[in-house]
């Protein structure tokens, strides 16, 4: 698999950093009440940001650039956000 070492720095930063900041929105976006009507199209919307996240993850593993940590670490944020309760316990 070729290297990611031959690709443009700020390129490749650019292009990373507009995943992560879509795939962090999305999560956000997938918290909307159930009530809401554009839940059901954010949900869609942040799988489908996940999945590309991870992929990206991977690829980034496997071409050895260590951009694989800041893809990492989006994708576990997204996870752990959009499966967090954040309401309060009800006593």
């Amino acid at each position: 698999m070729p290297s990611l070492l031959a690709a443009d720095p700020a390129l490749l930063f650019w292009s990373l950093a507009v995943i992560h900041i879509a795939g962090l929105v999305s999560m956000l976006l997938a918290r909307l009440p159930r009530s809401h009507r554009l839940h059901a199209l954010c949900h869609h919307g942040f799988f489908a940001c996940l999945l590309f996240v991870g992929v990206v993850t991977m690829l980034t593993i496997l071409t050895r650039s260590n951009w694989w940590v800041w893809s990492g670490t989006t994708f576990s944020l997204m996870a752990v956000g959009a499966t967090a309760d954040l309401g309060r316990a009800a006593s």
